[in-house]
């Protein structure tokens, strides 16, 4: 079973994807990690578009790479036409070789058409002020993450720790019982 969990920066995408982790275990494909990781496969390219100060002693600085992109929507969306669709690949791989239950991470899942790979979304919300409070950049990134709305199944994530982990596992129990009562119905159309 494929689970995506999404949502905007700040929200405790991580924190959900951590308690998948250790309470089914399941395995995560962090989204982010991956684009890290294709933009040192694609750093010429970035050099070319972007210029070399996104580069120090030979590898890509985010930090850089980031002021860059995250000044202009022109700018990021020519990052996310190189790296998106290499992202998308590697996930995809990644899903195809796992079994048992993976859960895609991923802020920009619909966007990137990663939600097409899961059978179930879960979509994690938080009030603005919650946001800010977390993530000191969140202001700035959140006006690019106009598109990252409410799909599946959402987990608001305004409070505690011991809150989120009690939403998660009602969350898990109600995908089980859909799983069940699918495989069900299945089994009585055979």
């Amino acid at each position: 079973m494929v689970i995506g969990v999404t949502g905007k920066i700040g929200t405790g995408k991580t924190t959900v994807c951590e308690i998948l982790k250790r309470d089914y275990g399941a395995y995560v494909v962090n989204v982010d990690e991956i684009g890290h990781e294709i933009l040192e496969e694609v750093k010429e390219k970035l050099v070319e578009l972007f210029g070399e100060s996104v580069l120090e002693d030979g590898k890509v600085i985010r930090k850089k790479l980031g002021e860059i992109v995250f000044r202009s929507e022109e700018k990021l969306r020519k990052l996310e036409r190189l790296v998106h669709p290499l992202m998308r690949k590697k996930v995809e791989n990644i899903v195809k070789e796992r079994s048992g239950l993976v859960v895609i991470e991923a802020a920009l899942l619909r966007r990137m058409k990663l939600d097409t790979l899961c059978d179930h979304v879960i979509t994690v919300v938080a009030k603005e002020k919650k946001i800010v409070e977390r993530n000191k950049f969140a202001r700035e990134r959140l006006k690019f993450q106009k598109d990252v709305i409410p799909q599946g199944i959402v987990i608001p994530n305004n409070s505690s720790i011991a809150d989120l982990e009690k939403k998660v596992r009602e969350v898990v129990s109600l995908i089980w019982e859909r799983r069940e009562s699918q495989e069900a119905n299945t089994g009585e159309e055979s």
